[in-house]
């Protein structure tokens, strides 16, 4: 019963960004770029709803299958909250640049290293 539950408010979801993504085909190229983040973040969402994921309660999952429009309700929390997505690229963006320059200083000692062997 909580499998099927689940797996009815996957379908819905899914159903909710088929139709969020067929309106967008009504919009000129500029307003879909200018929605693409909601799209993102909408695409996002879903993926913590996987029918086999366990991540919520069956309450919550009830409480959101009973929702109107159960990702848009999702989305404007998302919205809403005080999380800042920009914080956290900025946070995987400077990981990646340590690195970057961590790999960077591993070549020039290599390279200076085979210099020396010559």
């Amino acid at each position: 019963m909580e499998e099927k539950i689940r797996e009815e408010l996957y379908t819905k979801l899914e159903r909710e960004l088929s139709e969020y993504k067929k309106g967008l085909l009504e919009l000129s190229g500029k307003e879909i770029v200018d929605k693409s983040y909601e799209t993102s973040i909408k695409e996002e969402i879903i993926c913590s709803f996987y029918p086999e994921s366990r991540q919520f309660g069956i309450e919550e999952i009830k409480a959101l299958k009973n929702q109107e429009n159960s990702l848009n309700a999702l989305y404007q929390g998302w919205m809403d909250s005080d999380l800042n997505i920009c914080q956290l690229l900025e946070d995987n963006v400077y990981d990646t640049l340590q690195e970057l320059v961590n790999e960077q200083k591993e070549k020039l000692k290599q390279n200076k290293k085979h210099d020396k062997e010559r």
